[in-house]
């Protein structure tokens, strides 16, 4: 049983599947951190627009 939970051996180490499950989900916990701090820079962006905007009437003037 012990063979069939290690994948294979480098410098470091064995790579074993609880490894491997602790690297994806340190991997998603940084794409979520990622998608998160886009979403906060989108809306930002979206409220400034918004903010700044001038209205119809001052354009033409």
């Amino acid at each position: 049983m012990y063979l069939l939970s290690v994948w294979y051996q480098t410098v470091l180490g064995e790579v074993t599947d609880e490894n491997v499950y602790k690297a994806l989900e340190l991997m998603g916990k940084g794409m979520l951190g990622i998608f998160v701090v886009i979403v906060i820079i989108y809306l930002a962006i979206v409220i400034l627009n918004k903010v700044t905007a001038k209205n119809d009437s001052e354009k033409n003037q």
